[in-house]
């Protein structure tokens, strides 16, 4: 049996989650509800019956929170407006009117939803996703367009308006996106969605997968955004009558009658939270047979926050549990003998632990778990003792410790100028030993101090202490700088530590997919370089911004694919594009490990054959960048996994990052170890069945790496002289 060690940090954890619960809530919640039930029958658009009961329980609900700042557009509800285009983008902009910052603007839309042609450019299928208010027409012959529809584009400007005054906004469509032909299972389910030619909307004459269509966002509001979206834009929203045969009926949008149940029965939860159990109540074999599918989606920055809590709260990150096995793996960080606490439900408090489970046989997105006890402290080299059998009533997991042996090497510091290694008795360098022994004792990272076989190098300006897998380049500091004090450097250890783990993780299985498994999904990444003589020269107090803006205004229109190892400069720009293939959807992360160690997250669900489609924003590359010095080595890598039906997407966004709130590279030998140990997992009997020599799992990753020059190397570089 191991020593027990382990409940301290697990009481540390649980009082910190719990901190974070009783955070005070944002300065007001105010919602918009809209249920869309009577449309016009002279134009064939069926009726629905779910909207506005809909809108009943979720007023009861948020009346019941305290929210008094209610406006309600849908028919027949007391006190409801009629829900037409006008009312509703009167509605939004009214609540851009008087929201401010920290408020909390909650929006939810139940109505029929259909897609119609792209009129702005910005869909990579040339097709707009519509939701239909109550005064929708008949598309005039020819025009292919929606009379009084509203179009994605605009509902997006529209919530933008409201984050624009710093509310943060939670936006919930209970509408179909777009429509797959599905019809309901069950006289006991109906469909949201409207075949556009219902409306003499010719779709298959405005497909555009030919052509590279660019989605283009300005800058990101103040405001916060989270969206939950009833289903995929393949697949149709269903209303349900969850009435027993021969009771009156008692019609509800499926996703939002579930979702209305759990904010009602639970508190406390997370976004992330509440998701999954509304999930995996969707998933419930009692509901009527066509209802299981569709598959809901979320995006946005405040997954983990809690619900109704603002920004600044954070939540538990769980993940799905199927048996003996987890849906999380490599790409979240987590390895083997990571341990994990069970728990029966994602809304769950965060003490209610059904029992403990060690991570092993790891892959990218899943591993096999075995049962432990709580006590155990986690080593990847050798595991726990084995202890009883999981419990079948596990449906989620959270991290309650993660193994303590992924060791960073950091060589020891050297001076800027001499390259000669400072005195060990040296203030630095004591602070860094202090540094290290703090960051080990607390489990946080494993870090050694090793001149010989190192994964970080450090150096001493004579002021600072600098850290990068290579910390000088033209006789300039480049990387992470930190203050010689061990508060600090603890810090920044902790924070290289978990880039470098995660790196490490995600290069393991870079270059994955064969010729008889390529990836469907065409990742292009495209360059656009600027002038060295476009720049501001060094101090010249010019903003970064400004100075981006008219070097790549100079260069506009110019591209190429970004070059293996490239050496970049200030103001250049990649941006990720992503193309499907091959039908099917799949799960698209971009995370981009800049020089300072911050990792930054972006996510796209790919769908089907399609025209290119951005990945996260254009990335403008900065050695003087707004925030401050970043120069040095920054690592990319971007992730593709198949999106199963009926689960959670795997967005990576708010799992990885480590700052913020505190053309595929050849493979390696021991890269090829890796994605052949892997498919030897895929293909054992037993657990996914035998596949034979195509056994690979279903990830692909590709590998990017650059350098950012400092300004002097990159003016040295170009002939331009800076001492006249």
């Amino acid at each position: 049996m191991c020593e027990k060690r382990f409940f301290v940090p697990v009481l540390a954890f649980l009082i910190t989650v719990m901190a974070a619960f009783s955070t005070p809530v944002s300065a007001e919640t105010r919602a918009i509800l809209i249920g869309v039930s009577d449309y016009d029958d002279t134009i064939n658009l069926a009726d629905l019956q779910g909207p506005a009961n809909d809108v009943r329980l979720l007023q009861t609900i948020l009346t019941e929170r305290g929210v008094s700042d209610l406006t309600v557009l849908a028919d027949a509800v007391d006190g409801g407006t009629r829900p037409t285009r006008d009312a509703i983008l009167g509605a939004f902009a009214d609540m851009a009117g008087r929201a401010g910052a920290g408020d909390l603007v909650y929006i939810h839309m139940s109505g029929h939803g259909t897609r119609q042609a792209d009129r702005e450019g910005d869909e990579t299928d040339g097709l707009d996703e519509v939701f239909l208010p109550a005064d929708t027409a008949r598309a005039e012959a020819g025009s292919n367009m929606i009379p009084n529809a509203i179009v994605d584009d605009e509902l997006g400007r529209a919530v933008t308006a409201i984050r624009q005054t710093g509310a943060d906004v939670w936006l919930v469509l209970d509408s179909c996106h777009s429509g797959s032909g599905l019809r309901a299972a069950s006289p006991r389910t109906a469909s949201r969605f409207v075949d556009p030619k219902v409306l003499g909307v010719d779709v298959d004459a405005s497909r555009q997968t030919e052509a590279e269509i660019i989605e283009t966002d300005g800058p990101e509001p103040p405001g916060g955004l989270l969206a939950f979206y009833a289903a995929r834009s393949s697949e149709v929203a269903r209303e349900i009558d969850f009435a027993g045969e021969g009771d009156d009926a008692a019609w509800y949008g499926l996703f939002t009658a579930k979702l209305a149940a759990r904010l009602a029965e639970t508190s406390g939860l997370s976004y992330r939270q509440l998701f999954q159990a509304v999930l995996s109540d969707m998933n419930d074999t009692g509901l009527p047979g066509g209802a299981r599918l569709q598959t809901p989606l979320w995006e946005g920055s405040m997954i983990d926050a809690a619900v109704f809590g603002g920004r600044a709260t954070k939540g538990v990150r769980r993940f799905a549990v199927q048996g003996d096995e987890v849906m999380a793996g490599l790409v979240h960080g987590m390895g083997d003998g990571t341990v994990l606490g069970l728990v029966a439900d994602a809304a769950d408090a965060p003490d209610a632990i059904i029992g403990y489970a060690q991570m092993e046989d790891t892959e990218a997105t899943r591993a096999f778990l075995r049962p432990v006890s709580g006590d155990c402290v986690p080593t990847q080299a050798t595991p726990c003792p084995l202890d009883g059998a999981l419990p079948v009533a596990a449906t989620y997991a959270q991290v309650v410790a993660r193994p303590v042996d992924l060791v960073i090497r950091v060589a020891p510091p050297r001076g800027l100028m001499d390259g000669a290694l400072l005195d060990p008795g040296s203030a630095p360098v004591q602070a860094l030993r202090e540094a290290v022994e703090t960051v080990n004792a607390s489990g946080a990272a494993q870090i050694e101090l090793d001149g010989a076989t190192f994964d970080i190098e450090s150096i001493w300006d004579g002021t600072e202490l600098w850290f990068g897998p290579r910390a000088e380049i033209g006789g300039q500091p480049v990387g992470l700088n930190v203050a010689p004090e061990a508060s600090t450097l603890v810090v920044a250890l902790t924070r290289i530590g978990r880039a470098e783990d995660l790196a490490r993780l995600l290069g393991s299985v870079s270059g994955g997919g064969s010729l008889l498994n390529p990836n469907p999904v065409e990742i292009d990444v495209d360059l656009v370089q600027v002038n060295a003589a476009d720049l501001a020269l060094p101090d010249a107090g010019v903003s970064p911004r400004r100075e981006c803006r008219a070097a790549l205004r100079a260069v506009e229109g110019q591209s190429g694919p970004l070059p293996p190892s490239a050496d970049l400069k200030q103001c250049d720009q990649v941006t990720v594009l992503a193309r499907g293939v091959v039908s099917g959807a799949r799960d698209v992360n971009r995370v981009h490990i800049d020089a300072k160690f911050c990792v930054h997250a972006a996510y796209e669900q790919i769908e089907d054959a399609n025209a290119a489609r951005r990945l996260g924003t254009d990335m403008t590359l900065c050695s003087d960048c707004p925030d401050g010095y970043s120069a040095g080595e920054e690592r990319m890598f971007v992730i593709v996994t198949e999106a199963k039906p009926n689960a959670e997407a795997l967005n990576l966004q708010g799992l990885v990052e480590t700052c913020g709130e505190l053309g595929r590279t050849t493979r390696s030998a021991a890269q090829n170890d890796v994605v052949d140990f892997l498919a030897k997992l895929s293909e054992r009997p037993g657990t996914r069945g035998n596949f034979g020599s195509v056994g690979v799992e279903n990830i692909w990753v590709s590998r990017f790496d650059w350098r950012v020059l400092p300004k002097p190397e990159a003016f040295a570089r170009a002939g331009i002289a800076l001492n006249k």
